[in-house]
């Protein structure tokens, strides 16, 4: 069953390791940049899984989705996954597997703070023996971030070991960032982001850029193509 789950890995995280990016690193921040239904969600979700897969714990959190909502996101794409490799009779056992490492945490926005999310991090491992290698941070207003709230993330991050994920929306009328700068509000805290990804719409299909790689801000095109429905990889895709 190992083997077959390594195996169903099929996010972009996939690539980004042949090509030196398996992820941020513990206490490290990865942000995903994108437009309001570019797929950012997906992208994150598909992040989740693969993390999973690979035999890590992820615990994902989101503001304004129910349990049930955050949980079929990954139900669906996991079935996906599945539908792809013709494995679907394994759907039962795998998907058990992912749900033993996995936990989701959702808040109403006004109900989420640091301080909570470091006593549900406490209750995690004391009540559950639960502490996550990869944290994701869904549907958090990007545009009210500050930079003590990144750095508090950060600090949660490195205390447990995990990686932390986040997408970050942008908008349409965003003025072009300066060279060697994060866009929008991201820039008052770029110097704590260690890794960033834009998600870029192409006609039928959304391209994967690295716009931050460690401490330098980049702009590189990894010619990986996802699929817009559900920002796996595409069929058939050549690098």
């Amino acid at each position: 069953m190992t083997n077959l789950m390594f195996g169903l890995r099929r996010s972009p995280r996939t690539l980004l390791e042949r090509d030196g990016h398996p992820g941020p690193g513990p206490g490290k921040l990865a942000l995903v940049f994108g437009r309001a239904g570019v797929g950012k969600t997906a992208f994150i979700v598909g992040i989740g899984i693969d993390a999973l897969l690979s035999g890590q714990k992820v615990l994902h959190v989101s503001l304004d989705r129910t349990v049930d909502k955050v949980r079929t996101w990954y139900d669906d794409l996991l079935m996906e996954m599945l539908r792809r490799e013709k494995k679907l009779e394994h759907w039962a056992a795998i998907q058990l597997e992912v749900e033993r490492h996995r936990h989701i945490h959702t808040y109403a926005s006004s109900a989420f703070s640091i301080d909570r999310l470091r006593q549900a991090l406490d209750l995690f491992r004391s009540a559950m023996d639960f502490t996550p290698d990869v944290v994701i941070l869904d549907r958090l207003d990007s545009e009210e971030l500050e930079p003590a709230t990144i750095e508090a993330l950060r600090a949660i991050a490195g205390e447990i070991g995990a990686e932390l994920w986040m997408a970050f929306r942008t908008h349409r009328d965003d003025p072009k960032p300066e060279g060697g700068h994060l866009p929008g509000a991201a820039r008052a805290f770029e110097d704590m982001v260690d890794l960033a990804f834009s998600l870029d719409p192409h006609g039928n299909r959304i391209r994967l850029h690295v716009i931050k790689d460690q401490d330098e801000v980049v702009d590189k095109d990894l010619n990986i193509l996802l699929n817009p429905k559900t920002l796996l990889l595409k069929s058939g895709v050549k690098r």
